[in-house]
Parts: C-alpha cells; structure tokens; sequence
C-alpha cells in the first residue's frame, strides 16, 4: 500500500539518514532532498534521526503520524530501559544496540528508540549504533525491505549478530587465557579478565532485559492482538534466551579462571611468606647471640681468646642446626 506523506515531510530536522522504499527498491534521503522525494509514490519511509541534535525533537513534535505516548518517549535522550508497546497497527519501544566513536571503536550498550506502522519506520539514537550503520550499509547493498517490520526485525538480527561474533572472539580469548593459566603461566594475571569479565556481563544483562521486556509485553493483561510485530516476538525472546544463557555460561567461566588465579597467586604468597617465615626462625637463635655479645660490657666469654669470634659462629651455626632439628621434629617444617 503506497503511502503518500508528503506535507509532514517537507522537511527533517535532525534527520542522520532517510530512506524511501518503493517497489523493493530504496532511495536515500537527506533534510534537503526530502521534500523533492516525499512526493514520490513510496511503500513507506524510514527516517533515522539523532537527538544529540535538537532540531530532531523539534520536528517529532510536529509529526502528526507520531502517537501522543510514542513522541514522548523518543524525544527522552536518555531512554534506558528496553520496552515494547504494541498499538493496532505497529509498536513503539527501545531496542539493545551497541555505541560506537568514530573511530569505529565499540564503547558499549547503546539504545534505539523505534515507532513503526504500516508506512512509517522512525528511529532516534544519541550516539552512533553498530546495528543501524550495519542495516542501513545492507539496504545500500540492496537488500530487501518489504516493510518497516521487516527492517526492524532485520535491526535486532544485526544485532544479535554483532554479538554473537563478539562473543566467538571473547570466548576464544577465554580458552587462550585457559590454557595459559592451565599451564602455570607465571605472566598471566587476574587484571587480563578483568575487562572480558565486564563485557561478557554486560551482554548477559542485555539479553535478560530483552528476554524481561518481551515478557511483560506478552504476557500484558491487555495486549493488542493486531500488532504485526505480536507473531514476531517468540522468536526474539528465544534468541534473547538462548543468548542470555551462553554469555551466563561464558560469564560462569571467566568468574571460575578469576578465582583460579587468584587462588594460585594466594598460593604462591602463602609460600613464600611460609619460606621467609622458617627462615626468620632459624636465625632468631643467632641474632640472640649476637646481640648478647654485642652488649660492651665485661666478663665476655672469649674475648680475648684468639678463636673467640670462630667460637660464636660455631654456637650460631650450632643453634640452627639445632632449631632446624627441632622444626622438623614438631612436623613444622615439610
């Protein structure tokens, strides 16, 4: 059903990037080139807008195709919390992505804001987003987008993706780390899982607010048997579960190789605090003695006998001999 938008559409505000599908074919848009395309025969039309500028929370409150409930909650720039709301003829919510800087660095969790019915797909983002970069580079590939559903069930398929290659790749880096401390690699430390262990439970927490958030939609007192993306929401708390459950497991490891580690290290301190220990014992005895022959006063033993000093040294050696005898016999020593 082709949708004809063109005087809300005019212009874009804020908008990062647009797109116009007609006939399965896409043709990108921009703020400038909106208005000459909106008036186009289209399908539908998915707009990508960045609230980091301020023209874009202007323009969404004045698109009138945009629910009252919807605008609210894509004009918040700092929308947390993963949710879908389900209307007649679409839904609005926040999806999990992942942040990204210009150098195209991974930082960490990132939300999209999402509203879509049958010829609109809106989305709004702070900073950028590896899945959306990802979608939007597949559609000038060519890719198919039949509707704004497809495409937003084709965002989270980017994104469980991203993961799952992350998480081959972490769970590499945990087996290397493994077999290192398997070894009794004397260089590998708690520190190195530190940052493996913080992302790993990042995914995890990621994965269980999807799998929580597709719950309460479906399991909502009244929920809106119409909405196409109802009979899609299985699938995706599936993947969120079977995900959930392998970055737990991964998790479960790296906690585990942490305690081994440090179990280790906690056995090697053990063991040299035990050596300098027996050591100080055994040469308590002839620290006595040397301090008592150090006191400058007289009727010293030997001292003016030309062996004196080799006397004492053999007393002091003696007194170890004698301690050591003493430690082994108690079972104090191995």
């Amino acid at each position: 059903m082709a949708a004809n938008t063109s005087s809300p559409l005019d212009r874009c505000a804020g908008l990062v990037f647009g797109f116009l599908f007609h006939n399965g074919r896409a043709t990108r848009v921009s703020d400038d080139t909106i208005a000459g395309h909106a008036g186009h025969p289209h399908d539908w039309i998915w707009l990508h807008l960045s609230l980091a500028d301020h023209r874009a929370k202007r323009f969404l409150e004045t698109f009138e195709p945009l629910p009252a409930a919807a605008r609210e909650m894509m004009t918040t720039p700092h929308q947390d919390r993963i949710q879908f709301h389900l209307t007649p003829t679409g839904a609005f919510g926040v999806l999990p992505d992942i942040e990204r800087d210009f150098a195209d660095r991974s930082l960490g969790a990132g939300r999209l804001a999402f509203w879509f019915d049958a010829g609109h797909l809106v989305t709004t983002r702070l900073h950028s987003l590896r899945a959306v970069e990802h979608l939007r580079d597949a559609i000038l590939d060519g890719a198919d987008m039949p509707g704004p559903l497809s495409a937003l069930v084709r965002l989270q398929e980017e994104f469980v993706g991203i993961v799952e290659r992350r998480m081959m790749v972490l769970s590499a880096d945990l087996g290397r780390i493994e077999d290192e401390v398997l070894a009794d690699r004397d260089h590998i430390g708690s520190e190195v899982l530190g940052p493996l262990r913080r992302e790993l439970s990042r995914y995890a927490r990621e994965f269980s607010t999807l799998r929580g958030a597709i719950h309460r939609t479906m399991s909502a007192r009244h929920v809106v048997q119409g909405s196409p993306l109802l009979e899609h929401l299985p699938l995706l708390q599936q993947e969120a579960e079977d995900f959930e459950r392998d970055t737990t497991a991964l998790s479960d490891r790296a906690r585990l190789l942490y305690e081994e580690i440090g179990s280790r290290r906690a056995d090697r301190t053990n063991r040299s605090l035990s050596a300098l220990t027996v050591i100080s014992t055994l040469l308590l005895p002839p620290t006595f003695i040397a301090g008592a022959f150090g006191i400058n006063v007289g009727g010293m033993p030997w001292a003016q006998n030309p062996q004196g000093f080799w006397i004492v040294m053999a007393v002091c050696v003696m007194m170890v001999v004698i301690s050591y005898a003493v430690l082994r016999k108690f079972r104090i020593l191995p």
